[in-house]
């Protein structure tokens, strides 16, 4: 028993042994971490950012869709794809991508500076002088926007609505935020696929701090006499005034009164 007793008390220390062994093996080995920049949605209400080890996960409130990332050099971008109602995968950094010009600006992309990966277009109607000049060199194809199988050539394609046609159709809405920062923020979104958030983040620093800047100093102005303006549109030969309230705001911070009138005026 003496003997037993000795030989139970040689494993204990052996398994202990091992445990320390392992223990100090792990607390070497430096802490996962996500490689590359980040960017976080600080003002924006429609999207949010996650990171992992090689992938990226865009989450659009908009459209309800999650949007997978997989950088290029990892291995489930070789193998993983996805393409549902509720989340669909992209590799990243985009090769290539298209964007619908009738309904979305490109000026993101152009403070981006990946204007390079722009291949298609569905309408040649934007006030890009680049991409006007990447149009007629023929960089730039122009492809019909109700066209899903002409479009799924691109790795992604950027859309401002709802009406999802294909695996590589991405909502991108700025468009749907109710402030001017908020809209502002998603050159971060865009700036995801194309491993572009330092840039992002660069720019929209700038754009958020010119803009406080300049609230707050019409904000230190007498407020005595206040110019009423009116926001309008003009549609199908009618002058209609406008109630966004992003528009609203922009004319608040420069004291300013809108008139909301609640009838449509004829031209």
């Amino acid at each position: 028993r003496p003997m037993a007793c000795r030989r139970s008390a040689a494993v204990r220390c052996l398994w202990a042994a091992l445990l320390l062994h392992l223990a100090a093996e792990a607390a070497s080995r430096p802490p996962a971490v996500v490689a590359g920049p980040v960017s976080r949605a600080e003002d924006a209400r429609l999207f949010h950012i996650y990171y992992g080890q090689g992938f990226k996960v865009l989450k659009n409130a908009w459209d309800g869709k999650s949007y997978l990332l997989m950088q290029s050099t990892s291995k489930m971008a070789s193998g993983t794809r996805y393409c549902t109602g509720r989340i669909k995968s992209f590799v990243v950094p985009l090769a290539n991508y298209s964007l619908d010009t009738a309904a979305s600006p490109v000026s993101f992309f152009e403070l981006l500076g990946v204007l390079e990966n722009l291949k298609g277009i569905t309408s040649a109607q934007v006030a890009s002088q680049c991409v006007l000049q990447a149009y007629a060199s023929g960089n730039v194809q122009l492809v019909n926007g109700t066209d899903a199988g002409k479009l799924s050539q691109f790795r992604a394609h950027f859309v401002s609505t709802d009406q999802d046609r294909g695996c590589n159709f991405a909502a991108y809405v700025p468009s749907e935020e109710d402030t001017p920062l908020q809209r502002a923020e998603w050159i971060k979104y865009l700036g995801t696929f194309t491993n572009s958030e330092d840039r992002a983040n660069a720019v929209y620093d700038a754009i958020k701090t010119n803009y406080l800047c300049l609230s707050k100093a019409a904000a230190a102005l007498s407020t005595r006499f206040k110019p009423v303006v009116a926001w309008v549109e003009f549609t199908e030969g009618v002058w209609t005034f406008v109630r966004e309230s992003y528009k609203l705001q922009v004319a608040s911070f420069c004291i300013a009164a809108v008139t909301k009138p609640n009838k449509e005026v004829d031209s």
